[in-house]
């Protein structure tokens, strides 16, 4: 289409253009042009303009000298023989008037020569002959052919390859696919491409090229389908094009974000074994993807195998091989990695020293946190709210509410604005440590501080109050949650279901879960385990309420696990419990109680 247009636009501009000119008149016409260039390069002195500006000057120059310090008398005769008079007898006898008015005469001069004598008559130029028009017609005539056959020819008569008049096709349906590309439609990208395949096969030089391929496994990236870019990438190869390292690198992105750390590995060994140079991102995107599943091992096989290809690992590396140690919470690892890092002269930013803060609460190992949180402040990088609330992160685990209250206070100091995610942190080391009352005082501070618009704030209290058996005091909170318009969703539900269930209120939980229906949320595994054991809790139990709720959660699409099925065995018996499992599970075994498990006798195993 595109090709067939711009054909199709050269061959209407050929028809508007003129006829040829005969020769012998363009020889005519060319005499005549030169002979009128000739006369145009003759120098004239303009003595109209220099008499008119000298004699305007000169007019200035005695109305000022004769009107300066005159009464009205002398004025009036300005004009006169006596004025001339008193004026060169002035000049006689002052030496300094004297040289003023040399001075003024010579830049009088200077001016007069410059205004007049400017050289060829540009202003005078004369109508171009019709011959010098048909001339220039014609030779732009000769041009534009030459650019619509794609020929031009040269002094030795033969035919070489001329530039383009315009964008060409390829061009043109590249910009088309990166637009559909920018607007994250990768479907119609991949469209534009086919039709371009599709159009370009029957017109040489016309097909499409490796950015056009590139632009489109790009938009599949973005979009998480590394399938897509896989198969584009391939198509690309099969059409004879060599795919480049920006190609692999994309998809080599894409399968990493897809967390498929095969396909990334599979990709980047294909890459070397073709001969494709990988750089630092290559290596980097390989790490990243064994990193963010934890394979601290498989990670740095690749940073090994990168070192050894001569190609420097950068920080990106070294914060992927962190992070891969934060997830499996390997703090002294993590440890090791930014001393590597700074042993080789990398600078640790702040999302390197988080990642190390983060590794450490992982672990719970708070004494090393605050150590690399020390170094940090100490080496001049400023900390954000994610680094202090990794911090508090690592004090709410270790249940030290003492001490993750001292480092919110300390970035207060910091001058770092606190978050729902910091005030969070800090209630939920209230919670661990089962001080419900310091808990609902953060709250009232978050409350006060404008960022309690998060339902994770309160529904960390309502926790604090189900750990130690406190119902009343967590539906307050819940309905303080609802009057300041924020909508629970299913956690704070379940939270607020747990401590009714452990008191065997399962009034109270069914009316929580019908309130929670009516508001459209779908309820989970951890709700469905509330409701089952205030079933099992109560007094006599309600083994039918059970087994309905059982059935209408799998009808939900909600999956029991272990916890699921045990607090169902202690609402409905053992027996009974193994026989729905066998009806509605494939025979999914009954996990024993803990206390079974551990050999403590009967009790509360028992049920």
């Amino acid at each position: 289409m595109a090709v067939n247009a711009t054909s199709n636009a050269i061959k209407t501009a050929e028809a508007n253009l003129p006829a040829p000119v005969p020769a012998t008149k363009l020889a005519k016409a060319d005499a005549s042009f030169a002979h009128v260039s000739s006369e145009k390069n003759k120098k004239y002195f303009r003595w109209t303009t220099a008499s008119v500006v000298s004699g305007l000057t000169i007019t200035v120059f005695l109305a000022d000298f004769l009107l300066l310090e005159m009464n009205a008398e002398t004025r009036a005769s300005w004009l006169g023989i006596e004025s001339i008079v008193q004026l060169l007898g002035f000049a006689i006898s002052s030496k300094m008037f004297a040289l003023d008015c040399f001075i003024s005469v010579s830049l009088l001069a200077l001016i007069m020569y410059k205004l007049g004598y400017r050289g060829p008559l540009k202003g005078k130029a004369k109508p171009r002959p019709a011959k010098t028009r048909m001339h220039t017609a014609n030779q732009r005539r000769r041009e534009n052919a030459g650019h619509a056959t794609g020929n031009d020819t040269g002094n030795d008569g033969t035919s070489t390859r001329a530039a383009p008049a315009g964008p060409g096709p390829v061009s043109q349906w590249n910009q088309a696919i990166d637009f559909a590309a920018r607007q994250g439609d990768a479907k119609k990208a991949g469209n534009l491409l086919l039709e371009f395949e599709r159009q370009g096969n029957s017109q040489h030089g016309h097909r499409p090229d490796t950015v056009s391929y590139n632009l489109v496994i790009r938009a599949c990236a973005k979009k998480g389908d590394y399938l897509a870019a896989e198969g584009w990438l391939q198509r690309m190869e099969s059409n004879g094009l060599e795919a480049t390292v920006c190609s692999y690198n994309t998809v080599l992105d894409a399968c990493a974000k897809a967390d498929n750390a095969e396909s990334c590995e599979s990709w980047l060994k294909t890459m070397l074994n073709r001969g494709v140079e990988a750089n630092v991102i290559s290596y980097a995107t390989a790490i990243y993807a064994r990193a963010r599943r934890g394979d601290e091992a498989l990670a740095e096989q690749w940073l090994q195998r990168m070192i050894e290809a001569g190609v420097a690992p950068d920080a990106v590396c070294y914060n992927s091989m962190i992070h891969a140690c934060g997830v499996s919470g390997n703090a002294a690892g993590a440890e090791r990695w930014i001393e590597e890092m700074q042993a080789r002269g990398l600078a640790a930013t702040v999302t390197t020293f988080t990642a190390v803060i983060d590794a450490c609460a992982k672990a719970v190992d708070v004494p090393r946190a605050e150590k690399w949180l020390e170094a940090m402040i100490a080496a001049g990088v400023e900390p954000n709210v994610v680094t202090f609330s990794a911090m508090i992160d690592a004090c709410a685990k270790a249940s030290s509410p003492t001490r993750a209250e001292h480092w919110h206070n300390r970035m207060l100091q910091c001058n770092v604005k606190p978050n729902a995610h910091s005030y969070s942190a800090v209630i939920n080391a209230c919670a661990k440590a089962g001080d419900v009352a310091m808990a609902e005082h953060w709250l009232t501070l978050s409350e006060e501080a404008g960022v309690a618009n998060d339902v994770v704030l309160y529904s960390s209290v309502i926790d604090a109050c189900g750990k130690v058996g406190d119902a009343d005091r967590a539906m307050l909170v819940f309905q303080r949650m609802q009057e300041n318009g924020i909508r629970p969703h299913i956690v704070a539900y379940a939270a607020l279901a747990r401590p009714f269930a452990y008191e065997g209120d399962w009034m109270a939980v069914e009316k929580i879960a019908n309130e929670m229906e009516a508001s459209g949320i779908i309820p989970n595994e951890y709700f469905l385990y509330a409701q089952l054991l205030s079933y099992a809790t109560t007094r006599p139990r309600q083994s039918e309420r059970a087994e309905q709720c059982f059935r209408k959660s799998l009808r939900c699409g909600i999956k029991p696990n272990d916890h699921v099925v045990s607090a169902l065995a202690r609402s409905l018996g053992r027996d009974r419990c193994t026989e729905l499992m066998a009806e509605l599970c494939q025979g999914r075994p009954v996990p024993f109680p803990p206390a079974a498990r551990q050999g403590k006798g009967s009790g509360k195993g028992k049920a």
